[in-house]
């Protein structure tokens, strides 16, 4: 779904100057304002189910200081550097559970974790809990994913992408 929501959105960024297409254009942005609140609607509900489910399983699935490979690690600042200084290619996706796109991506983003073609660790920095993190990679919107490579940053995204968007975002 979040493929065709971003070829909707590229579409009507494409015909901006054909006003014969007001009306569809129109239509096509009320859409896209619906879409993104039904799913903040979806995120608010969902945020305290979630934080208490987080609460009681942390720590049962891992030791807060072993980075998985092929999973998505939730990590702070100390652990973000520590993974950064040893893995090679890191995808960092900053987020926040009241954030409706945020909560759209973790499926794409687990099955990235667990893919083998996929030779980069995957980690997530809640925003909320971790806000000078966020200051210091100069987030400004949610969801922000960063491809860094060797501790340098070489490609910046924000808004919500698809599993196989994500891919091409990690592989070129």
């Amino acid at each position: 779904m979040l493929t065709q929501l971003n070829q909707l959105e590229d579409w009507l960024t494409d015909n901006k100057s054909r006003n014969y297409l007001l009306p569809l254009r129109v239509a096509g942005h009320l859409f896209l304002f619906l879409i993104l609140m039904i799913s903040n609607v979806f995120a608010i509900i969902r945020w305290p189910l979630a934080s208490v489910k987080r609460k009681i399983t942390r720590g049962k699935t891992h030791s807060r200081n072993q980075v998985r490979e092929s999973a998505v690690n939730e990590v702070d600042a100390r652990e973000l550097e520590q993974i950064l200084q040893r893995q090679e290619l890191v995808l960092v996706d900053f987020w926040a559970e009241w954030c409706g796109p945020c909560i759209m991506m973790n499926k794409s983003l687990k099955r990235l974790a667990e893919s083998e073609n996929v030779g980069c660790t995957v980690v997530k920095i809640d925003t909320v809990k971790h806000k000078r993190v966020a200051e210091k990679y100069n987030v400004k919107g949610l969801p922000t994913l960063l491809l860094i490579r060797n501790n340098e940053e070489i490609k910046r995204y924000a808004g919500a992408l698809s599993y196989q968007e994500l891919m091409e975002f990690v592989q070129k």
